[in-house]
């Protein structure tokens, strides 16, 4: 995942299989020496405008790992993964592209 801030803390996200309009999960990591406590997930869909039909629940896992389940992405096209992520103080964004066909 990728974020706009150039001394953002590396970001991975983790998944097996992306299904369409079926529930699945990820894991994103957090990288660096300051502990990430808190993370809020989203997803859109630029070219339509619109987002997830549900919000997906986000677990903190311990040493900067986080477990999102029940992300549904429900259209084929480009989606836009997006995580904040709360690091000592500052709330960092990242973005990752996905394309379900």
């Amino acid at each position: 995942m990728g974020s706009e801030a150039p001394d953002a803390p590396e970001v991975y996200l983790d998944v097996i299989e992306i299904p369409l309009a079926k529930p699945f999960s990820v894991l994103i990591s957090v990288c660096g020496e300051a502990t990430a406590h808190e993370m809020h997930v989203d997803a859109i869909m630029p070219a339509h405008q619109h987002g997830l039909n549900y919000a997906p629940e986000v677990s903190q896992l311990g040493d900067g790992k986080f477990r999102v389940d029940d992300l549904l992405f429900h259209m084929p096209g480009l989606w836009e993964l997006q995580a904040d992520v709360h690091i000592g103080g500052r709330s960092l964004s990242y973005t990752s592209e996905i394309t379900l066909k």
